[in-house]
């Protein structure tokens, strides 16, 4: 009995790795591409009071119509949609219970270790675009709150990011997180006091 019950909790670490391994299985040069993209995703969708039915934004994942996945069972496919789906929640609960940390990358290079962002807000870009994120409203605040994650997410902003000092890239990488905060509380005001920054997830 205490088997079964162990064999039902799945580890962040197992999680992330399984999701990782379908993605790159299955996914095209279409398809989101690593579980940071799918964290970015999947906060993107959390940010609208507007709800997307499952069947929108998981065939988003993979890209378009001919680009859904030829699962090789129905077993392999129901798998991924249970992870997928687990993550989801996950995401949506830490939004908003004001306990928001994004999973990143991490890059060593010579024993230095780097946080790379642009994977997380590539995902979300491509979340945003989904549900229209940014479209009519308050358009100078949208822009302001989305000019990090556009910067690190788009090759509009890389190309940006190619014309600054480490200074400047630091400056808008430790605004990216406070940013998408600010966008959050504004669909969930109600979360507003409880809101605080935590730790990144990162992926080693």
């Amino acid at each position: 009995m205490s088997e079964d019950k162990d064999d039902e909790i799945i580890s962040e670490e197992v999680l992330y790795e399984k999701i990782d391994h379908y993605l790159l299985s299955f996914g095209t040069d279409r398809s989101l591409m690593c579980v940071s993209e799918l964290d970015g995703f999947l906060t993107a969708l959390g940010c609208s009071i507007q709800e997307l039915e499952p069947d929108v934004w998981l065939n988003a994942i993979w890209g378009a119509d001919e680009d859904q996945p030829a699962w090789e069972s129905t077993e392999q496919e129901d798998e991924f949609l249970s992870l997928v789906l687990i993550m989801y929640m996950e995401t949506m609960n830490s939004l908003l219970f004001g306990d928001f940390y994004p999973v990143y990358l991490e890059q060593e290079v010579d024993g230095e270790h780097t946080l790379l962002v642009e994977e997380w807000c590539v995902g979300f870009v491509r979340g945003a675009k989904l549900i229209g994120l940014g479209i009519g409203g308050d358009r100078h605040f949208f822009d302001e709150v989305l000019a990090p994650v556009r910067l690190f997410g788009t090759e509009a902003g890389w190309d940006k990011l190619e014309g600054m000092v480490e200074a400047e890239v630091t400056f808008w990488r430790d605004n990216l997180e406070p940013s998408i905060l600010r966008l959050v509380q504004h669909f969930h005001p109600e979360i507003k006091a409880a809101s605080q920054m935590s730790e990144s997830r990162i992926l080693h």
